[in-house]
């Protein structure tokens, strides 16, 4: 089938920052993101629905602009990459990686603090993994930590996609959120709009918002989402999305917050399981914080670098 727009995907890691990106991308005037942040398309979630659900979700998307798509569980399926391919072989994907023990321990806090159906303890939680499930005729996403499997998630999209795909350290990220919004543009070949001019730096993380349970329950199910992008402008719901991330960020971390942030003994837990997964990560990003997938060093914007 023919491709009906360029395409971007944002593929992962979960935890490293997908939300802010879906706050700033959806700003470009060459980027065009549909309502749903995490469309999930290419990973058992949704695939189901088919190519023409997914295309009928840019359907307001006009000449010039790159479709987006932020779905970070696209990571933990194997079939991702495949699928994405499949839908359009020149699409540029986006992997900002996150050491493997951080990772495994922050998505354990964030998913306890949000969800009902998370394992009690981290020990279980690293041992036994977990099924993410939103749909019944959707497939289910497996989250699993095993030593090595960060390193052969990371050759398939390598493989996949080579020079059309940046990996980027969620560390470098944290502090140089300008720089990596300006490396994305250079990346996708788009004219550069992100400056210090329109952007504030505004910190968007579930670490500093209240507990949600009860409102993710409700959003996450499909008739809702169906509801709202059937009978809500997409100019509104996306003006709705945005305020709602900026009056739930406080400016310091809520009571809930301590239940969601990691200690630095829970990340040593993790290191012992993932010894050379943490090796293989250090390794990638010793010498440069960018990359595409060929292994090539990323060139960055000199100005926009912090000093930090």
């Amino acid at each position: 089938p023919s491709n009906p727009f360029p395409l971007l995907v944002v593929a992962g890691m979960p935890r490293a920052g997908t939300t802010f990106l879906y706050h700033y991308l959806q700003q470009h005037p060459s980027i065009y993101l549909a309502f749903r942040k995490e469309i999930d398309y290419f990973n058992a979630h949704y695939h189901f629905k088919g190519r023409d659900w997914f295309a009928s979700l840019f359907r307001g998307i006009k000449p010039g602009q790159i479709a987006g798509d932020l779905s970070p569980a696209c990571w933990n399926d194997p079939q991702a990459p495949e699928w994405i391919r499949e839908f359009n072989p020149d699409t540029k994907v986006i992997l900002c990686l996150r050491d493997p023990a951080e990772f495994a321990v922050s998505l354990f806090r964030q998913k306890n603090h949000s969800h009902y159906d998370v394992p009690p303890t981290l020990e279980k939680w690293l041992h036994d993994g977990y099924e993410s499930r939103l749909t019944e005729k959707g497939g289910p996403v497996f989250f699993t930590f095993h030593d090595g499997e960060f390193e052969q998630k990371l050759d398939a999209y390598k493989k996949a996609f080579g020079e059309n795909l940046l990996i980027y350290d969620f560390s470098f990220f944290t502090k140089n959120q300008l720089t990596i919004l300006q490396a994305i543009e250079d990346f996708l070949g788009i004219d550069p709009y992100f400056d210090e001019s329109n952007f504030d730096n505004l910190r968007i993380n579930a670490s500093y918002r209240r507990n949600i349970k009860w409102l993710y329950a409700i959003t996450a199910q499909e008739w809702f989402r169906n509801l709202f992008e059937r009978y809500v402008p997409r100019t509104w719901a996306m003006r709705a999305r945005a305020i709602f991330d900026r009056i739930s960020v406080v400016g310091e971390p809520s009571k809930d917050a301590s239940k969601v942030r990691h200690t630095p003994e829970e990340v040593t837990t993790a290191r012992e399981i993932l010894p050379t997964s943490c090796a293989a990560f250090r390794e990638i990003f010793q010498d440069h914080p960018i990359y595409t997938g060929d292994g090539k060093p990323f060139a960055l914007r000199e100005k926009a670098v912090s000093v930090d």
